[in-house]
C-alpha cells in the first residue's frame, strides 16, 4: 500500500521539526577553521530543488584525495551546513571534500536519492582539474541514512549490473572506483533494521521505499530486497570500508553485522564503536570534542590513507 496522503503529510512535517532540532546542534559543531577555500551551492542537477553541494578545498590544492559526504537524516531531513565542520576536518588534513545534498523523501524515494548522489559525484569528477583532487583517490562517506546511500554507491559500484537495474546514469561508471569508504552509524539492511526499535525508524524506512509502515516487511518481498540491501553486496569486490557505530546506538548492531558480513566475505573493513560523548547516534560527527570522537576520526584517517597511497 502506497504512501497516503496523511503518511505523506506527517512525514514532511517530522523533516521540518527534525531540521529545527538538528540546527540546535550547530553551537557544538562550530569551529573556525582557517586557511580553507570553498566553492559553495553548487547546482548538480538542474530542476531539483536540494541537488546543491559544497566543495572546500585547502588553497590551491594539486592531486589530494577526495571526500564525498553525504548527509543523514532518515531520508526526510538533514542540513548540510552542520555537516560543513565534518568536511573541513577532513581538509585540514589535505584533502578536499564535498558536502553532498539531496531530495527530501516522501517525494523522492529508492533509489532516487541514490540516483542523485550519483549525479553529484559524476558532477565532481568532471571538476577534479578545477578542484584540485586525484579521482584515483576517493573516499565516499557519510552518516545515517547517508551512510547507507555511500554504501549503496559502493555496491553498484562494485556490482555494476546494479546501474541498470537502478536505472542509475553514472558517466563515469567504466573508468572510476573509491579508495575506500567511511560509514557511520548507517542502515545496511532497511527491513532488518525495523526490528531494532531505533527511534522513528518505521518512518525512516516508510519514506525510503515509499510505503504504509503495516506492510513495511511485504513491501520487501522478492527482487526489490535484493536492490535496496548494500549488504546483500558485502564481499571480496567491496570498497575497503572504516565503518562506526555507537555504543548507545539502537542502530549500532546494523553497524556491527555490516563490518562482520564485510569482513567474512573477504573485504577490507575495520570496526570502530563509539563511546562516552560519541556513543550516541552519528555522535561521531563530532570529532572535536571527546576521547573516542578524535580517536574515531583519527583511525579513520589512518585507514583512508592505506588506500589513498599516503
Amino acid at each position: 500500500m502506497p504512501l497516503t496522503k496523511l503518511d505523506r503529510f506527517r512525514i514532511r512535517v517530522f523533516g521540518v521539526c527534525a531540521n529545527a532540532v538538528e540546527s540546535c546542534y550547530f553551537p557544538l559543531l562550530y569551529h573556525r577553521y582557517g586557511g580553507i577555500y570553498a566553492d559553495r551551492k553548487i547546482r548538480y542537477s538542474p530542476g531539483k530543488k536540494r541537488a546543491v553541494m559544497d566543495a572546500y578545498f585547502p588553497g590551491r590544492a594539486c592531486g589530494a584525495p577526495l571526500l564525498f559526504y553525504i548527509h543523514g537524516g532518515g531520508w526526510v531531513s538533514g542540513l548540510r551546513r552542520i555537516r560543513k565542520y565534518y568536511c573541513m576536518r577532513w581538509v585540514k588534513e589535505g584533502f578536499v571534500a564535498a558536502n553532498v545534498d539531496y531530495d527530501y523523501g516522501p517525494d523522492n524515494k529508492f533509489p532516487d536519492h541514490l540516483q542523485q548522489v550519483f549525479t553529484a559525484l559524476d558532477c565532481l569528477l568532471d571538476k577534479a582539474g578545477s578542484y584540485g583532487f586525484d579521482p584515483g583517490k576517493v573516499v565516499i562517506a557519510g552518516e545515517s541514512a547517508g551512510a547507507y546511500l555511500a554504501a549503496m554507491m559502493c555496491a553498484v559500484i562494485t556490482h555494476p549490473e546494479l546501474f541498470d537495474s537502478l536505472n542509475i546514469n553514472f558517466a563515469h561508471r567504466n573508468a572510476f572506483a573509491p579508495a575506500a569508504a567511511v560509514l557511520l552509524s548507517g542502515i545496511y539492511d532497511p527491513q532488518r533494521s525495523l526490528a531494532t526499535r531505533a527511534p522513528f525508524i518505521d518512518l525512516y524506512i516508510s519514506a525510503l521505499v515509499g510505503e504504509n509502515k503495516r506492510r513495511l516487511n511485504e513491501r520487501f518481498d522478492g527482487k526489490f530486497r535484493g536492490l535496496c540491501v548494500p549488504e546483500a553486496y558485502a564481499d571480496e569486490k567491496f570498497i575497503p570500508s572504516f565503518v562506526v557505530g555507537s555504543d548507545r546506538d539502537k542502530l549500532e548492531p546494523e553497524s556491527a553485522a555490516f563490518a562482520e558480513k564485510l569482513s567474512s566475505g573477504g573485504a577490507e573493513c575495520e570496526y570502530f564503536v563509539c563511546t562516552g560523548i560519541n556513543g550516541m547516534h552519528a555522535a561521531s560527527l563530532d570529532c572535536r570534542h571527546g576521547k573516542s570522537g578524535k580517536a574515531c576520526f583519527a583511525e579513520a584517517l589512518k585507514f583512508t590513507e592505506r588506500f589513498i597511497g599516503r
